[in-house]
This record gives structure tokens, C-alpha cells and sequence, in this order.
């Protein structure tokens, strides 16, 4: 299964968890604001209601105060009045983020003011001693005038109060009725994807299963394979190595004792087959080789390349010699590796130099060791770079690629001596090592051979 899809549907059920987590506290977060607004509703209205009864026992104990002179009853009218004040300043309080309700307050205050004012001058009015007085009872009707009013105020803002409160019971029903559907549907939802999500990562897991059971028996047949192979190589290394040698040493005597009697051109075949005799010995060890690279390698060692270059220069003494070349190398480090390998790496690329060099100008071989580093995303590391470079035949870079297949031979070096694998095993030597081999040339400009070992 497509990791991108498992990592959409995990995607989308983790955003639906999430946006149920998010309704969730929304939905509750709405119920706990609805509540705080109903319940303020039910405080305002009981401020109300406390107003208009705390305006009427007011009344009540002027009244009363002037129908018996007990202060007792004026001393409660003073109470009550102090107690509808407070009532107000609780109303203001409650109502601050209502325009309407702020509108009326202030007509509130002041009728409450003026009807306390009225009553009080009647009870002034009523106790005082002058000659010249309100008449009591006209005094009473031209008062009842604030009354109506005031209760009017009350009333309107009764009303006011009770339609926001029946306004937000309709939304409160509404949300405690629609939040735990739409909640259970998310859920649903959710587990459903979820559920989805096991099943196809369930079968996935199952495919894998039968997959490893398969990829084990391919490799069991590969490593018989490869067992097989090994037993190829060893018949080659023995069995096929022996007719062929016989066939040279034959050829050779042939040659030797019974050249003279031969024709030109029976002396021309055996020359040919002894050359396709010594050619199929050399392209046998060639596989050999490339094939024992393939197999396990021993635990590495230090090496000290210096030595290894100098051992491999030794060999080509006579050459460099006779040819008049300019071999140097600079100071080279020491590596973990296989000195066996790492030896056969630079015989087969000094080697090519020297095959491959021009008839035109004395030729010249080099080699560097420097210190780079690449780059892995955020990650750097240091190798060992070992430049071999000559001023040889050099190559086309376009088809450089070619040159490291087994068999691979360019075009125009198809006339020199050699099997084609040589590069090859120098490529399986590089990998062998953790590092890496890269070639760059130019045509009659030379050739230069990169190396990278990992640096220590």
C-alpha cells in the first residue's frame, strides 16, 4: 500500500479527533456562556422584582408612619429607601453590556430619586408646625403620578429582560438538542476511518508477512545459488585452467620442435591458438578475482598505501624504465583495508596508464592523496581523495560509465590488449572499502582515476 495514503487517512482521522476535540470544547465553552446569560437573566429580573417591592414597602412604611407617628415605621422606610438605592446600583451593574437596559437606568435613578424626594416632603409636610402647608391629601395625588411612572419604567424593563431570556433558552434548547448529534456523528466518523485504517494497515501487514516469507526463500535459493557459483568458479580455477594450459604447453612444442617443418600458414594457426589459449587463461583469472571480491572478506587491517604504490611501481620497474616514465607519488595515508585488494586496485589502474599511454610524448603518472568532504543533507564527512593521473590516450567523458561494467571497452581502445574487467574489479575493490571510484578524461589529454576512502 501506498505510504501516502496510510499517511492521508491517518491524516484525516487525526483532523476529525481533532475537530471533535475542538467542537467539543466549543460546544461546552457555548453551555457555559449560555448558563452564565441565563442565569444573569434571572438575576436581573429578581433585581427588578426586588425594585418594585422595595419601591412599594416604601410606600407602604411612609404611610403607615404617617397614620401612626411610629418612628419605627420611619426608620424601615429609611431602610427600604437605602435598600431599592442598592437594588438600582445592582441593576446598573448587571445590565453594563445592555444598551437598552443602560438607556432606562438612568430614567430609573431619577424617578426613584424623585418619588423618594415626594415622599419625604409628605412626611415633612405632614409633621410641620407653619401656618401655611401643601394640603395633605392633594400633596398624595399629585404624587402618584411619579408612581406610575417609575412602575412604568419597571415594566418595560421586565419585559425587555424577559425577551432576551426566552431569546436565549430557544438557543440553549437548541444547542443541548444538535451539539451531541453533530458530536456522535464526528465520533462515528472518526472511529469508522480509524477502523478503516487498521483493516488496510491489517492486510498491508499480512501482504508483508507473505512477502518476507518469500523474500527468505529467495534468498536461501540465492545463497545456494551463490554456493553453486562458488563451485563454478573453483572448476574454472582448476578444471578449465588445466586443458587450457596443456593446450599452450602443446602449442608451444609444436612450435619448438616442429615449427621449421611447418607451412606458413599452419605456423600462423598455432600462433593464434596459443595467443586464444593465453587470452581465455588471463580473462579466467580476471573472474576469478572479480568473483572472490564478491565473497566475504577478511577483518581489515591498517595499510599503508605508500608501501602498497611502491610495491606495485617495483613491478612495473622494467617498463618505466624502458618507456623512460615519470612516476611520483606524494605522501600517501594509511587506511583500514584489505592489502591484497588494495594492491590489485593500483596495479590495474597503473597498469591501464601504461597501456594506454601515448607513442607521442613521454609519459607521466602521478599520485596525490588530499582531504575532502562531502556533504549528506546536514551531515558531513571527510575522505581520503587519491587522484591517479596520466597524460595518456584518455577517454571521452560521456562514456566514462561504460568503462566500469565487466567487458566494458570503448571503441577506439578496442585494438589493446586486455579482458575489459580490469575497472570493474576496481569499482567492487572501492565498494568493498565504503568508498568510492570516479573517472574523468579528455581524448589524447590524459586521464585522472578519483578515489574516496572514508577518512578515519
Amino acid at each position: 500500500m501506498n505510504k501516502k495514503l496510510v499517511n492521508l487517512i491517518f491524516g484525516i482521522s487525526l483532523g476529525i479527533l481533532l475537530l471533535l476535540c475542538i467542537m467539543t470544547f466549543d460546544r461546552l465553552s457555548n453551555f457555559n456562556k449560555y448558563t452564565k446569560i441565563i442565569d444573569n437573566s434571572h438575576k436581573v429580573l429578581l433585581v427588578i422584582s426586588n425594585m418594585r417591592s422595595g419601591f412599594n414597602t416604601s410606600i407602604a412604611e411612609q404611610r403607615s408612619y404617617l397614620l401612626t407617628k411610629n418612628v419605627a415605621y420611619y426608620n424601615e422606610f429609611q431602610s427600604e429607601k437605602d435598600s431599592l438605592r442598592h437594588s438600582i446600583q445592582l441593576f446598573k451593574k448587571l445590565t453594563r453590556g445592555n444598551k437598552v437596559h443602560q438607556h432606562y437606568i438612568k430614567k430609573i435613578e431619577e424617578e426613584s430619586d424623585n418619588r423618594i424626594q415626594s415622599l419625604l416632603l409628605e412626611i415633612i409636610n405632614d409633621t410641620s408646625s407653619a401656618k401655611y402647608k401643601y394640603n395633605q391629601l392633594e400633596l398624595i395625588s399629585a404624587n402618584d403620578e411619579i408612581n406610575k411612572n417609575f412602575f412604568d419604567l419597571l415594566e418595560t424593563v421586565d419585559n425587555h429582560e424577559k425577551q432576551l431570556l426566552s431569546r436565549r433558552l430557544v438557543i440553549k434548547e437548541f444547542e443541548e438538542e444538535f451539539t451531541p448529534f453533530l458530536l456522535f456523528i464526528l465520533a462515528l466518523i472518526a472511529m469508522g476511518i480509524i477502523i478503516y485504517s487498521f483493516v488496510i494497515i491489517g492486510a498491508e501487514l499480512k501482504k508483508r508477512d507473505e512477502t518476507t516469507k518469500l523474500l527468505e526463500q529467495s534468498i536461501e535459493e540465492l545463497n545456494k545459488s551463490n554456493t553453486d557459483l562458488e563451485q563454478y568458479a573453483y572448476v574454472a580455477s582448476h578444471d578449465l585452467q588445466e586443458p587450457l594450459r596443456k593446450i599452450r604447453l602443446f602449442s608451444n612444442k609444436l612450435l619448438g620442435d616442429y615449427g621449421e617443418a611447418l607451412e606458413s600458414d599452419g605456423k600462423d594457426m598455432l600462433l593464434r591458438m596459443n595467443n586464444s589459449a593465453e587470452k581465455m587463461t588471463i580473462l579466467i583469472k580476471d573472474l576469478l578475482s572479480l568473483s572472490s571480491l564478491t565473497s566475504e572478506n577478511p577483518a581489515p587491517e591498517k595499510v599503508n598505501l605508500n608501501n602498497i604504490v611502491d610495491e606495485v611501481a617495483l613491478e612495473f620497474e622494467d617498463i618505466i624504465k624502458e618507456n623512460s616514465i615519470d612516476f611520483s607519488h606524494s605522501d600517501l595515508p594509511s587506511i583500514d583495508g584489505y592489502a591484497g585488494q588494495l594492491h590489485q586496485l593500483f596495479q590495474n589502474l597503473i597498469g591501464n596508464a601504461i597501456k594506454f599511454r601515448r607513442e607521442d610524448i613521454p609519459l607521466e603518472i602521478s599520485v596525490r592523496n588530499y582531504v575532502v568532504t562531502k556533504w549528506e543533507g546536514d551531515i558531513s564527512y571527510n575522505y581520503h581523495h587519491i587522484a591517479v593521473r596520466d597524460n595518456g590516450k584518455g577517454f571521452d567523458n560521456e562514456f566514462k560509465n561504460k568503462m566500469f561494467t565487466i567487458f566494458g571497452r570503448l571503441d577506439k581502445t578496442s585494438d589493446i590488449a586486455g579482458t575489459g574487467i580490469g575497472l570493474s574489479i576496481c569499482s567492487r575493490i572501492m565498494q568493498n572499502h565504503e568508498g568510492e571510484l570516479d573517472a574523468e578524461g579528455a581524448v589524447n589529454a590524459g586521464a585522472t582515476f578519483h578515489l574516496y576512502f572514508p577518512h578515519e
